[in-house]
C-alpha cells in the first residue's frame, strides 16, 4: 500500500467518523424516525380518558357507568352523558396517530411546539393504571388545506409531527363532550303532531296513508320532510345549565308527537330575549334545558299551517 492510498484510506475513515458523529449528536436515531406508531394501547381495556388543558383551565374526565361513557369538567363538578361517537373519534384518531418525521430531542424545545404545559395532555386508563399519555401541540401548516400536528408522548423527549390538525378533535368546551341527542325516533312511528302556537295558531297534523293531512287537507311532502327529520332525531345545539327543566315553564311554542304505540313526547321552546339569541327549549325524558339554533328552527319546524298545505 502506497502512502498515497494511506492518506486516502486515513482521511475516508476520519470523515466516515465526523459524519456518524453529528449523525448522533444532530438527528434522531433511526428507530425513532421510522417509528410509526406512537400508542399502542388495547383499546378494550380503555375505561377512563383524561384531557387536560392546563393554559386553558380545563380539565375533563371520562369514565364508564353503567356501560355507557360520562364526562366530568373540574369546572362544573357535575357528570354528564357523553357523546360516545365523539370520544371514540378521539380515541380512535389518538391510536391511529401516523408518524411523518421526528420534530426534534430536544427538551428546551418543548415550549415552541406546544408540547408542554401549553398543550393538550390526553391518557388513556384502566382504572387507575396510565395506558399512554400524549401532549398534543401546535398545528404544523404544509398548505392552505393541508396541515400536520406536533406531539409528543408523556416522557419522552423526542416530538413528533403527525398527521392531520388535531386540535379540533381534542380541544373542546364541556359541550363539545356532551351527548346531545334529545330523543331518536323512527319517522314512521310518528302517527300525529300538536302544533301549540300563540294566539290561535295552533293545529293538528295527522298521518294518512303514505301521506299527512291537517284538518282535510293534503299537507305538502318537501316542507314535512325535513320536519319530520329534526322531530324525529332531535338533537340539541348546546346546554343551558343555568336554567332548570322545572322552572321552565309552558314555553312559546309546544309540540306534541304522538306515537304509534300511543307514547306522547312533549318540546317545549321559548325565544331568547335577544334576535340572535337561540331558542331554548326542554323535551320528554330529557333532564337538561338545551337550546336549539333559531334560524334552523323557524326554517324546519316552526311551520304554519298554511306553509305546509298543497300549493
Amino acid at each position: 500500500m502506497t502512502n498515497a492510498t494511506k492518506s486516502l484510506l486515513i482521511i475516508f475513515v476520519t470523515l466516515v467518523a465526523a459524519t456518524a458523529l453529528v449523525k448522533w449528536q444532530s438527528g434522531p436515531p433511526s428507530s425513532e424516525l421510522f417509528r410509526s406508531s406512537l400508542v399502542e394501547v388495547d383499546t378494550s381495556r380503555v375505561n377512563r380518558v383524561v384531557i387536560e388543558q392546563p393554559i386553558r383551565d380545563r380539565r375533563f374526565t371520562f369514565f364508564r357507568e353503567e356501560n355507557r361513557w360520562m364526562v366530568s369538567s373540574a369546572k362544573a363538578g357535575e357528570s354528564y352523558p357523553a357523546d360516545e361517537n365523539v370520544l371514540q373519534r378521539a380515541i380512535d384518531r389518538l391510536i391511529g396517530l401516523n408518524v411523518k418525521a421526528v420534530a426534534t430531542r430536544d427538551p428546551s424545545r418543548h415550549t415552541r411546539f406546544k408540547v408542554d404545559s401549553t398543550g393538550t395532555r390526553v391518557t388513556l386508563l384502566e382504572d387507575e393504571n396510565e395506558l399512554a399519555s400524549v401532549y398534543i401541540g401546535a398545528p404544523q401548516i404544509l398548505s392552505r388545506r393541508e396541515f400536520n400536528s406536533y406531539v409528543r408522548p408523556a416522557g419522552d423527549d423526542a416530538v413528533y409531527s403527525v398527521e392531520g390538525f388535531l386540535n379540533p378533535v381534542f380541544n373542546r368546551e364541556l359541550d363539545g363532550w356532551r351527548a346531545k341527542q334529545v330523543w331518536d325516533l323512527e319517522r314512521s312511528d310518528i302517527s300525529r303532531i300538536d302544533f301549540g302556537y300563540p294566539a290561535d295558531s295552533s293545529f293538528t297534523i295527522s298521518r294518512a296513508g303514505s301521506g299527512w293531512v291537517s284538518e282535510g287537507d293534503t299537507l305538502r311532502s318537501p316542507a314535512l320532510s325535513s320536519m319530520l327529520t329534526t322531530l324525529s332525531s332531535l338533537q340539541a345545539n348546546s346546554f343551558a345549565d343555568t336554567l332548570s327543566v322545572e322552572n321552565f315553564g309552558e314555553g312559546l311554542y309546544r309540540i306534541q308527537l304522538h306515537l304509534k304505540s300511543g307514547e306522547q313526547k312533549m318540546l317545549r321552546i321559548r325565544p331568547g330575549a335577544g334576535e340572535d339569541d337561540p331558542f331554548f327549549a326542554v323535551a320528554s325524558d330529557f333532564p337538561y334545558v338545551f337550546t336549539l339554533n333559531r334560524s334552523n328552527m323557524e326554517n324546519t319546524l316552526l311551520k304554519s299551517r298554511r306553509e305546509l298545505l298543497q300549493n
